[in-house]
């Protein structure tokens, strides 16, 4: 067996293993589906050719795993480890073919693992689950492109890229920054048919995209130019605001490589500038320029800490091969891999170091995880509240998408939810049928929301009131969340909020 087919060996093990205790950690713990997970499942029930903000693909894996598996966690999940999975094992293949050394290779998937951003889109089925998985892909293919000069690896590149596009829109920066490095290292390759073919397959993903957003007042590039801080309706720039922002981000960034992991970065900077190895530009090139750019945004609005976290899936291979050129940070490397592990694991079952003082370091309320705490426990209350008051025509609403995606996920049957605007944002329910098919028809409403407060607006629009409560949800032997839940008799007519926020 050579050595290759032995690192690959090795390298299976390893995501074996990594996989089942991913799969255990969602088949056990009492933590809830996250609320995008659940927005993206619901999806999956209502089939279309783009969404609000995101493209139809994730929509297409839920619906698949989900006829595979029922309406479950797992079956949500396993799209995640299927996709973090084949993204180590796509960084390994990459590393092969660019350096012809299975052990960096190997070693390059392991830091992979233990990189924050890369556990998070491996544990909760996101876009960025696959979006990470189909940037590998590409990048490999077109440095396979490049390097052979042949038209099936441009082909298989413009596939890979059309369907990592239809994952997350965001993966159209591949496009550009596959330009620019052949505009550093061979401009003659851009005028090729076979590099034009590739920006074809890969442009025909728009067509659907372009098509519905069309139909539906290009609601999807209102919602990104908004997110961008290109449109919408600000107060100006700030100075104190842009200081914030970029703080957050900064922190955020290194955050989501890992803070052990983060002086490897500028290690590999080092000798690429030492050696201008094409490699290491090929690597880093995406790299750099993706933090900058939202850098950039954050001068002007908070950037969510994963928007650029994408493209960091090709600095283990940086890591590796600039370890291997300076042995004096392998000892180092190994410490901070396992330090980086163990945190990621204590993360995910905290109890142990709760019982040391955890949660005066991590207070359970502040903890990230307390988001996906309590919509199970949720859902059965409401169901145990709708059977106690035998509630026939009935319709389940919130003010939020949040709390409406994951009651349809977790109430009996999975019933259609909705989401009117009481002053929120636009989101996908506008696009969807409303409660104006249930005006006066003697329907029943369960209204659940996050706090305590009720909203008049909500209980003007019944006849009555006909329960009330407040539900705690604990997370980490402490309250973290509370909803309130109404239950309201015959729907009249509930007047909506006509907010242009995108």
């Amino acid at each position: 067996m050579g050595q290759t087919q032995q690192y690959r060996n090795y390298l299976f093990i390893s995501l074996a293993v990594v996989s089942f205790f991913k799969i255990q950690f969602t088949l056990f713990t009492p933590l809830s589906l996250f609320t995008e997970e659940a927005q993206y499942w619901l999806w999956s029930r209502n089939l279309d050719w783009n969404y609000y903000s995101k493209p139809l693909m994730i929509a297409l894996y839920n619906r698949f795993s989900t006829f595979l598996f029922g309406h479950k966690e797992f079956a949500v999940r396993i799209n995640a480890v299927f996709f973090a999975a084949g993204t180590a094992w796509v960084l390994f293949e990459l590393a092969i073919s660019m350096f012809k050394n299975a052990k960096l290779a190997y070693w390059s998937s392991i830091l992979l693992l233990v990189m924050p951003f890369y556990h998070l889109a491996s544990l909760f089925h996101t876009t960025d689950s696959s979006l990470v998985f189909f940037w590998a892909l590409s990048i490999l293919l077109i440095w396979k492109a490049t390097h052979s000069h042949r038209l099936t690896y441009w082909l298989l590149a413009g596939i890979a890229t059309a369907l990592g596009i239809l994952s997350k829109n965001v993966m159209v920066l591949i496009l550009p920054y596959t330009l620019l490095f052949l505009l550093i290292k061979d401009y003659r390759q851009i005028i090729s048919g076979r590099f034009l073919v590739f920006i074809l397959i890969a442009s025909m993903s728009f067509i659907p995209i372009l098509i519905w957003n069309l139909q539906n007042d290009w609601v999807t590039f209102r919602h990104v130019g908004t997110l961008g801080g290109v449109s919408g309706t600000g107060q100006g720039f700030q100075w104190t605001d842009a200081a914030k922002f970029m703080g957050e981000y900064i922190g955020g960034q290194i955050a989501v490589i890992s803070v052990f992991l983060a002086p490897l970065f500028v290690l590999a900077i080092k000798k690429w500038r030492s050696t201008m190895d094409d490699r290491l530009l090929f690597l880093l090139l995406p790299v750099v320029l993706t933090w900058m750019l939202f850098l950039g945004v954050s001068l002007v609005k908070r950037v969510e800490v994963n928007w650029p976290a994408f493209v960091y899936v090709s600095l283990p291979i940086a890591f590796a091969y600039a370890i291997q050129q300076n042995k004096r940070w392998l000892s180092y490397t190994r410490i901070a891999t396992i330090i980086s592990g163990i945190l990621l694991i204590l993360i995910m079952y905290p109890a142990p170091i709760d019982a040391i003082g955890f949660k005066k370091v991590l207070r359970p309320d502040k903890d990230p995880f307390a988001r996906l705490a309590g919509y199970k426990e949720l859902g059965q209350r409401v169901d145990f509240l709708k059977d106690s008051l035998n509630l026939k025509q009935h319709f389940v609403f919130s003010d939020t998408y949040h709390v409406a995606s994951s009651l349809s996920f977790y109430l009996e049957g999975h019933p259609q939810t909705y989401n009117p605007n009481l002053g929120r944002r636009k989101n996908q329910f506008d696009l969807w049928p409303g409660l104006e098919q249930f005006e006066n028809k003697n329907y029943a409403g369960i209204f659940v929301k996050w706090g305590e407060d009720s909203m008049p607006p909500v209980q003007e629009a019944f006849e009555n009131l006909l329960h009330e409560e407040t539900l705690t949800i604990h997370y980490r032997g402490t309250p973290v969340r509370v909803f309130l839940i109404q239950m309201l008799g015959n729907y009249h007519y509930l007047e909506e909020v006509d907010v242009q926020a995108y």
